[in-house]
């Protein structure tokens, strides 16, 4: 890897996607390579500090990207697409205000059950120095009811975080977020989209190798074509 990385390895606790098992990583505490050549060596970030899995034992958090331009969606998909043809998206520099930051509290009470007053300005004032913005999608009325955080770097768009109005499960507010995101890389002639980690056997993750034709990083840092899946239910996020 170009540059001196530093760091430590620490437990951070229950692993957030599987059961019965730790969650270690390499935790950055100085940064001299870019955050681009570290989202091919398995580095994500979560506001200002930049981690890599180092589960003993545990290969399950897998990195994922797509060739945008090659993109192909999927007719569930494409029906998202459709049922949210009212909606405005727009590219914002990253901020808070009164506006998100009820979106987001409403959407961490509703979907994970806890609803932290300081989360906010974590996801989206920490960046780590890492460029980018946010996406918004707008009703007919301007009324905000979904925000994608990126990160926008060299030739890929990463998403960070996405939040939405949690009583409009049956626009897939989810779903059309991610088509938002691929749509904004298409748009501003990026190659690549890194939606974070697959991690299969885990339900809120694996929704990721939905998007197509997509690859992950094996643990010989390879990239490896992703098998279609199959057609499950349509999910929310």
């Amino acid at each position: 890897m170009a540059g001196v990385l530093h760091g430590q390895v620490v437990d951070a606790g229950p692993c957030p996607y599987l059961p019965d098992r730790r969650f270690r990583v390499f935790q950055a505490v100085s940064r001299e390579a870019d955050y681009r050549l570290l989202m091919d060596h398995r580095f994500r970030r979560a506001g200002a500090v930049f981690y890599r899995p180092m589960c003993e034992g545990c290969q399950a958090c897998q990195p994922i990207r797509m060739e945008v331009a090659a993109f192909k969606p999927r007719r569930d998909q494409r029906r998202v697409g459709i049922r949210n043809q009212d909606l405005t998206v727009t590219w914002v520099p990253r901020g808070i205000d009164d506006e998100r930051s009820t979106l987001y509290r409403r959407y961490q009470q509703a979907v994970h059950g806890e609803a932290d007053p300081h989360e906010p300005t974590h996801l989206l004032l920490e960046d780590g120095g890492v460029p980018g913005g946010e996406l918004h999608a707008r009703d007919p009325e301007g009324r905000l009811i979904a925000v994608s955080v990126c990160d926008r770097i060299g030739d890929a768009l990463s998403s960070v975080y996405c939040f939405y109005d949690p009583d409009l499960r049956a626009r897939s507010l989810g779903v059309f977020m991610a088509l938002a995101e691929i749509a904004h890389a298409q748009a501003t002639g990026l190659h690549w989209w890194y939606p974070g980690f697959l991690v299969m056997g885990c339900t809120k993750m694996e929704y990721k190798a939905r998007y197509q034709p997509a690859e992950v990083l094996d643990e010989w840092g390879v990239w490896q074509p992703v098998p279609r899946p199959g057609t499950p239910p349509e999910p929310g996020a």
